[in-house]
């Protein structure tokens, strides 16, 4: 177990309650493959809105629909495919999520509209325009390409989360002590600082990534 370990790389996770959650990082080899699903499909789905709009110019007999509406629904499927899929899907693209993959902000939580656009934006210059970014993913120690740095986001594997089973104890349990002061229950009380910890983690719980 632990030669794989040695093969996997490790974010840690400091949540606002100083928690620490460990996380693995996609790797360059996964987000290479999720890069090119979603490449595939977002050359297609340009094949398609460009026929379609050709095909429409041509019956109406209106050239400036082609004129214009090519270049328009190409820059916005190029630059907009991958940026409403991480905005809406949760850090997704269909790429990602075949892959196993997402993207999230440093402290963990499920990126935004901002942090979806800041790294899409970069992305023309990190990998379309001169692949820069690939050697920056390859040279720090959390995988990021330029993009990342500047949405403040890095891209995890998810985790498969297995939900536990009913447990039953090996041998009976051994009958508890009565209280030493004659009560029923010996009651536990939180500090103020513990009740304030746990109602922070309690509202935030569920902005965080499954």
């Amino acid at each position: 177990m632990g030669s794989a370990m040695e093969f996997r790389s490790i974010h840690t996770i400091e949540t606002a309650e100083n928690v620490h959650i460990k996380v693995e990082l996609a790797g360059l080899a996964s987000r290479m493959f999720a890069f090119g699903i979603d490449a595939m499909l977002m050359l297609a789905l340009m094949g398609v809105v460009i026929a379609l709009l050709s095909l429409w110019s041509y019956v109406q007999g209106l050239p400036e629909i082609s004129k214009t509406g090519i270049p328009l629904a190409t820059f916005v499927i190029f630059f907009g495919f991958n940026l409403f899929q991480e905005w809406l899907w949760n850090g997704r693209t269909v790429g990602k999520a075949f892959l196993g993959i997402r993207v999230v902000r440093d402290n963990g939580q499920p990126i935004g509209f901002w942090e979806a656009f800041g790294r899409n934006l970069l992305r023309v210059l990190d990998v379309y325009v001169s692949g820069i970014g690939l050697l920056c993913m390859m040279f720090n120690r959390r995988e990021k390409r330029f993009g990342d740095f500047i949405a403040g986001t890095v891209v995890i594997r998810e985790q498969r989360i297995v939900r536990p089973g009913g447990y039953r104890a090996a041998e009976p349990l051994p009958e508890t002590e009565a209280p030493l002061s004659g009560s029923e229950s010996a009651p536990v009380r939180m500090t103020a600082e513990e009740a304030e910890l746990l109602s922070a983690f309690q509202a935030r719980r569920e902005e965080w990534f499954p």
